[in-house]
């Protein structure tokens, strides 16, 4: 099981902690629960592959006034209109006939 989650996650362990938050979020969905976004409802649906002493350190993190404040900050950056703009990554793939469109219209 473990060299299963290492070849999986092993260099996304962003993903996997989404992954595994997600699932949780979904079985208490599943179940019923009254407000199953809310990690007060949510944490006690460990995914079996995740060590005991490790998820409650996880949640203590997500939900530190830190995190918090960081993922706030993210969700304003991406997006924030610059120049008439949202911004957004794409990874510098714009062709240079639209690059060249766009500025043609912030002139």
């Amino acid at each position: 099981m473990f060299q299963l989650l290492i070849s999986r996650y092993g260099s996304r362990l962003r993903d996997f902690w989404y992954e595994a938050q997600k699932k949780a979020k979904k079985t208490a969905r599943d179940r019923g629960l009254q407000g199953w976004n809310d990690v007060a409802v949510w944490k006690d649906f460990k995914l079996i592959y995740i060590v005991e002493d490790i998820w409650p350190h996880y949640l203590e993190h997500m939900t530190s006034e830190r995190f918090t404040r960081c993922s706030q900050s993210g969700a304003g950056n991406r997006n924030r209109p610059i120049h008439g703009w949202v911004t957004t990554h794409i990874g510098g793939s714009v062709p240079f006939a639209a690059h060249a469109k766009w500025m043609v219209r912030l002139i």
